[in-house]
């Protein structure tokens, strides 16, 4: 039997199949192609097959392991954003850019703000009862 994360993870994988079948359905029938949309790509392989779930089950689970799982969608986000970004053009290629870019900063400060709680908490003596 699959445990429930191999099933929430196995399920967005399957929703992704689905998205990528839409989109060749589409680009038959209508000519418009996920590929020559990397927004959209990056919003359904990104957001869909490997952020959501991680998500999903950072926001669902017990304390030990979300830390280290919004960890890693911080750095998947950062890094499918920048590949995604290396077929877009203009303002799309800044979007991603920026995406990745604040992907990053935002783990960084989430990081140091995370610290720096830990380090005051060690300093401050324990609260006495009057």
């Amino acid at each position: 039997m699959i445990d429930r994360d191999g099933r929430i993870v196995f399920g967005s994988l399957l929703v992704f199949v689905v998205a990528l079948t839409g989109s060749n359905i589409a680009e038959h029938q209508f000519g418009a192609s996920l590929h020559d949309h990397p927004v959209l790509s990056f919003l359904v392989f990104g957001g869909v097959a490997v952020v959501g779930p991680q998500l999903y089950l950072a926001a669902t689970e017990e304390e030990p392991w979300s830390r280290e799982r919004v960890q890693f969608v911080t750095v998947a986000t950062a890094v499918f954003a920048t590949l995604f970004a290396a077929d877009a053009a203009g303002m799309w290629y800044l979007v991603l850019a920026s995406v990745g870019a604040g992907s990053l900063f935002a783990l960084v400060c989430y990081e140091v703000l995370r610290w720096h709680r830990m380090t005051v908490d060690e300093v401050r003596p324990p609260p006495t009862d009057p």
